[in-house]
């Protein structure tokens, strides 16, 4: 009886250390491999620490600012001076036989400042090699004299109205037209240095004549003769 005592005792003494921990295995791994966030730091499971991402999707700004908002332009603060005014011309269109619109942008060095566009301000010319064909100081009445706000952030148009004719001292309305061809404008701030640019004077758009089909009468047949029913007499 003794004996076998103290075999019972040994054999669920073998059994108590062979399953010390409980649980199997098979049931460690699928802890494991369904909880992918977890280590083991000195025999205890634990989240593993968070670690920074380097992704593109964290660079971004978590708020993007929104396109096409609506730029807030600044207030004028006084008048512009004249040498803090550039001014870039351009011509959208131009058709040889009319009116032609000199588009002058101009733009400055301050925010904002309010600058007063006139003939006493402003001066375009355009020209064809060394021949001058047209000037605002020959038509003077070209440039409307109007009060604009001039910025640093974005061009302030101004147009300035060429007949398409050539000038003269007197801005004659009898002087030649311009021939369709290329052409110079300048334009600057009176006392500034000026900028040109390359503009193409089209040929205008030619009439479509259509002439019109009278039917005439043959004498002494009461025949017509004209349009599709023409009798072959005629």
């Amino acid at each position: 009886m003794v004996l076998l005592t103290a075999l019972a005792l040994v054999f669920a003494i073998g059994r108590l250390l062979n399953g010390s921990g409980g649980g199997s295995p098979a049931d460690t791994a699928r802890v494991t491999a369904s909880s992918p966030s977890a280590h083991v730091t000195h025999g205890v499971a634990g989240p593993l620490p968070i670690q920074p991402t380097t992704t593109g999707a964290t660079t971004r700004a978590p708020h993007p600012s929104p396109t096409g908002t609506p730029v807030v332009l600044a207030m004028p603060t006084g008048p512009c001076a004249l040498d803090e005014i550039t001014v870039t011309p351009t011509v959208p269109a131009a058709v040889a036989g009319g009116r032609v619109d000199l588009v002058l942008q101009l733009t400055g060095i301050k925010p904002a400042c309010t600058f007063t566009v006139s003939k006493d301000t402003i001066v375009a010319k355009v020209t064809s090699g060394k021949d001058r064909i047209w000037s605002s100081q020959d038509c003077p009445d070209a440039i409307t004299r109007a009060s604009v706000v001039v910025r640093s952030a974005a061009p302030t148009d101004v147009t300035v109205s060429w007949s398409g004719r050539r000038s003269d001292q007197q801005c004659s309305r009898a002087a030649d037209w311009a021939l369709p061809g290329y052409y110079h404008l300048t334009a600057a701030v009176i006392g500034s240095e000026p900028n040109d640019t390359q503009f193409r004077l089209a040929h205008p758009p030619r009439a479509v004549i259509t002439k019109t089909a009278h039917p005439r009468t043959k004498k002494g047949t009461g025949t017509v003769c004209g349009g599709d029913n023409a009798a072959t007499s005629c």
